[in-house]
């Protein structure tokens, strides 16, 4: 029986390949005056091809990985009127419990902005400056320029922000990272003007799931959860089981920056997402006993490790990332005998899919990695090799 199971599986998965060639269509940005979105293209599938999927996606294999992913999201109450989650200002997290159809907000980071828009909301205080090509870029246009909205900062940055204005903004929620002393610098002020703050935390892609749920019911717009990030989710689910059954390359996942390289580990999102597509992260065999997203690395340790492929992530431009390479290690003995330099098995990542919060791209994200893992297997992913 299990031959038979792993056989009429993997004629699913010769079938699934074509449906996700053919149907890679990604979903776009979900906002409140449009609610269409972009499903993948089943129309130039086969009915063979559509019941191959559907097959597919009601799969054992389909199921488990749904229960995976949907965890965190689960875990989130809906009511009639409220929404009950944990955040992120502990280890435990912090019970909220916010009124569903709340109309002020105010978000000071630009990521967590583009996900509350594309998840129905409109905010009517947000941080500037550079996270203005941010908007432009996901949501599609800059909404500072929006009536009703105003720029309370031009950072990220908590110690650069005037929290008088923010507060006179009159938010009744305030949604801030962690991350560069945000929580650290609103939590106290808000709190003694009676303004809620939800600090959270958003690197994997169980994380948007959960987020885009308590977002799309706090924005009065609950459907889209069903309608963008589920069927994000499937396609993530039919990616991984069109990956070959057999472990994957063995793969480091370098980040680069003008001063080092770090190794991320598999409490990043990329490696989350290597590990999710059965590749092995090497970083993720060594002691980490703090659950450290990234661990430090020379040229020698990497010469030691040897990957098969290195994925490169920066923060920066794809031009400047090579800038970095060709100035560290161009010339470099050590650097020209990895095998992953040697086979021209270095990929530079695409910083809007790797490094920003990809949101309902995560899809096209999962793809495009899958594709850098498994050349033999057509994914269907917009990545062109001269990206190397």
């Amino acid at each position: 029986m299990q031959k038979l199971k792993n056989l009429s599986i993997s004629l699913l998965t010769c079938l699934l390949l074509l449906s996700l060639v053919l149907g890679s269509g990604s979903i776009i940005m979900a906002e409140k005056e449009s609610k269409e979105t972009k499903a993948p293209a089943e129309e130039a599938l086969s009915e063979e091809e559509l019941e191959a999927r559907r097959e597919l996606l009601a799969s054992e294999e389909a199921e488990e990985l749904r229960e995976k992913f949907l965890a965190l999201a689960d875990e989130v109450e809906v009511t009639e009127d409220e929404v009950i989650f944990q955040d992120n200002t502990t280890e435990e997290g912090v019970e909220h419990r916010i009124k569903r159809g709340i109309d002020r907000v105010a978000i000071l980071y630009g990521s967590y902005t583009t996900l509350w828009y594309e998840a129905g909301g409109q905010a009517t205080a947000v941080i500037g400056g550079d996270n203005v090509k941010l908007y432009e870029k996901v949501i599609g246009r800059d909404i500072t320029q929006d009536e009703g909205v105003e720029v309370v900062a031009e950072a990220n940055s908590g110690q650069t922000w005037d929290v008088e204005r923010i507060i006179a903004n009159q938010p009744e929620l305030i949604i801030c990272s962690q991350a560069m002393s945000g929580y650290s610098t609103i939590s106290g002020p808000a709190e003694a003007a009676g303004i809620e703050v939800l600090c959270l935390s958003y690197d994997t892609f169980e994380d948007y799931l959960k987020w885009f749920k308590v977002f799309s019911h706090l924005a009065g717009e609950p459907e889209l959860f069903e309608e963008v990030a589920l069927e994000v989710l499937d396609e993530v689910i039919l990616t991984i089981l069109a990956c070959p059954e057999e472990e994957g390359p063995n793969v480091a996942i370098l980040f680069a920056s003008p001063r080092d390289f770090t190794l991320n580990t598999k409490a990043t999102s990329i490696g989350a997402m290597v590990l999710d597509l059965k590749a092995h992260n090497v970083v993720d065999d060594w002691d980490n006993p703090d659950g450290a997203k990234r661990l430090p690395i020379n040229l020698e340790m990497l010469f030691t490790i040897n990957p098969e492929k290195i994925l490169l992530q920066t923060h920066t431009s794809e031009d400047k990332c090579r800038e970095v390479i060709e100035e560290n290690f161009g010339d470099n003995a050590v650097w020209q005998e990895l095998d992953a330099v040697k086979n021209e098995e270095l990929y530079i990542l695409d910083t809007n899919l790797f490094h920003r919060k990809p949101n309902s791209r995560f899809a096209e994200a999962y793809k495009q990695l899958a594709q850098i893992l498994y050349p033999q297997v057509d994914f269907g992913a917009d990545f062109d090799a001269e990206d190397k």
